[in-house]
């Protein structure tokens, strides 16, 4: 009941000065004088429109900000503008992303056995991811431009050898024989002669040759650097994109009230219609607590007096009646407040106390403060 009673009144108290024409102006000049304040300190809106939209008017406001701006920061408290009390609505934030996007390319290596094409081009991935510096994308890798080369060599030792007839030689004279050879290119030397007689005569009682073949070898022995390993190089191309969002569109709205579009007769029946309301509720107000006058209760509960309510008392008859509070009650042993102005009240007099069939009566012996007294409802009271 207190609750709702302070609430009318408050609720009272915040419309007058909306409907009565003189407090109005009263009450808006504080208000733009604050929103000027606070719009001194906050950005400057890169637009404003204000709209009627189905009936109600509203105040949009446009800024471009840094991103990471709280929105709270840019939200203004009620204020009047045009005839409006404006409040906010909503925002809505819009980021604006760039993007720079550029032609990269990128070498790759790779280690193989084989200088084979087909060989090598297994070891590049057709695509690879870019992302570096804040830029990513995709390049794709250029077949046509792999590029082989030898790694690493061996040294491989050959020999390259021939051999040479020589027919019909009168003697075996290693002079008729020629001391190197050609092959492939190659001059090789005379490292091997072997004869062969081919025909004999007598001379005297002995047979003698007449006729020899000579077969000569040329050899050489050579040496060579032979592939053991291959690097290959590839390249890939692609674009790249590097997106930022720096800025942000936030779109502040508001919702305005018109203060002025009320006819004057309007306003003045409203304005003595508002302060009968304030009359009445305050009224209400001072009767309740007026009547909120009275006694705390408490009942000894686990040794200790715990408080389970508040009755009021009629000073004319003064009666605190304990069933109120049956659902409560865990003994019978009560502690009773009185508060300054009902102990004043009742200076001198019987409080009767009533509890299920049983009514003791209390004289109340002070006059000054509270007035706080006990009672065992249990056993035998002697009433004055």
């Amino acid at each position: 009941m207190k609750r709702a009673i302070l609430g009318l009144a408050a609720t009272i108290l915040l419309l007058l000065p909306v409907s009565v024409a003189g407090a109005e102006q009263a009450v808006k000049a504080p208000a733009v004088q604050e929103n000027n304040k606070q719009e001194n300190m906050m950005p400057v809106p890169i637009s404003v429109e204000q709209k009627n939209i189905d009936g109600v008017e509203y105040l949009i406001k446009v800024y471009e900000l840094p991103a990471e701006t709280p929105q709270e920061q840019l939200v203004e408290t009620d204020f009047t503008q045009d005839g409006f009390l404006f409040t906010y609505v909503t925002t809505d934030k819009q980021v604006k992303e760039q993007k720079d996007t550029k032609e990269v390319t990128q070498e790759e290596k790779a280690e193989s056995k084989s200088k084979s094409l087909d060989e090598v081009i297994k070891l590049f991935p057709t695509t690879k991811n870019y992302d570096k510096d804040g830029y990513k994308g995709t390049l794709t890798l250029d077949t046509g431009s792999i590029v082989t080369g030898v790694s690493e060599y061996t040294t491989k030792n050959y020999t390259v050898s021939t051999t040479k007839e020589y027919p019909e030689l009168m003697y075996a004279d290693p002079s008729y024989v020629s001391q190197s050879a050609s092959k492939d290119g190659y001059i090789l030397p005379l490292t091997n002669v072997s004869w062969t007689v081919m025909a004999t005569g007598l001379s005297g009682d002995s047979l003698v040759p007449t006729e020899y073949k000579a077969v000569a070898t040329y050899s050489k022995t050579f040496s060579s650097q032979v592939p053991t390993g291959y690097i290959s190089t590839a390249r890939y191309k692609g674009n790249i994109t590097k997106t930022t969002a720096d800025t942000a569109v936030f779109t502040i709205t508001y919702a305005g009230k018109d203060l002025e579009g009320m006819p004057p007769i309007l306003k003045a029946v409203t304005g003595i219609i508002l302060l009968l309301l304030l009359c009445c509720g305050i009224a209400m107000l001072l009767f309740y607590l007026k009547s909120r006058r009275g006694a705390d209760v408490y009942n000894l509960i686990d040794k200790e007096y715990i408080r389970i309510g508040r009755q009021t008392i009629q000073p004319k008859e003064p009666v605190i009646d304990l069933n109120e509070f049956e659902e409560l009650i865990q003994s019978n042993v009560f502690q009773f407040v009185l508060d300054r102005k009902t102990t004043a009240a009742l200076f001198g007099r019987n409080l009767n106390i009533t509890y299920q069939d049983v009514t003791v009566k209390h004289r109340v012996n002070e006059k000054n403060g509270e007035y706080r007294f006990e009672l065992d409802l249990g056993g035998v009271l002697d009433v004055e």
